[in-house]
């Protein structure tokens, strides 16, 4: 290959590269609230059409790790609801998807909204023999949705029991609850968690420290 194809070839490549829809979502978390209207906002910022698969997913267990995320499709009352379910964005072009409450929640839920770019590779004169499915490749983003009760019905609070196992946190209120520096017994690794109403957390200890609305507490199990 001469030098002069390896460079148009290069070229050519590098045109192909360039020649991709790149997509901006924001905001990145929002609150929903019954009776008000809410959307996240695409864009695609790139050179080429953008194709956007739209999902919503209710996280059944929040704060814990692994979420465990359930498509609204199996619930019998998904709480919210997001329009449209499929986008198609020219360069340059911007589209806003619709977040519905659907009733007033009485605690908090928890919601991850995915909008993935779909690249599909089919390929032309397939044989009669061969099942052929769509490819795709995508990077997309995964937006942190909060359902909230009215901000005049919101309530925090939290309480701690004692087992033989350790101790137990658990919110007393309607509303997420972030403690930090969580530290369990001494010398162990501090983190941040996420208390929400309905899920409790369970440590494997007989003491923890905390910061609580950065006040310093420490309970500790006899």
């Amino acid at each position: 290959m001469t030098l002069r194809t390896t460079l148009l070839a290069l070229l050519s490549w590098t045109a192909l590269a360039q020649a991709e829809g790149e997509l901006l979502v924001m905001p990145a978390s929002l609150k929903v609230y019954n009776n008000h209207e809410h959307s996240v906002t695409v864009r695609n910022v790139g050179d080429a059409p953008l194709y956007l698969s739209i999902n919503l997913l209710k996280v059944m267990n929040p704060g814990l790790e692994p979420e465990h995320k359930v498509p609204l499709q199996q619930l019998d009352r998904p709480g919210i609801l997001a329009s449209p379910d499929k986008l198609t964005l020219g360069p340059g072009q911007s589209r806003a998807i619709s977040l519905k409450s659907l009733a007033e929640p009485g605690a908090e839920e928890l919601f991850r909204l995915y909008i993935v770019p779909v690249r599909s590779m089919q390929v032309e004169e397939a044989p009669q023999d061969k099942i052929s499915a769509p490819m795709s490749v995508a990077v997309g983003y995964g937006v942190l949705v909060r359902h909230m009760p009215p901000p005049a019905k919101q309530q925090s609070g939290w309480s701690h029991r004692c087992d033989a196992t350790g101790l137990t946190l658990e919110n007393t209120g309607n509303v997420r609850l972030v403690l930090s520096e969580v530290e369990v017994d001494r010398g162990s690794h501090k983190r941040k968690v996420a208390l929400f109403p309905g899920t409790p957390q369970h440590f494997n200890g007989k003491r923890l420290s905390l910061l609580a609305n950065d006040q310093p507490q420490t309970l500790e199990c006899p």
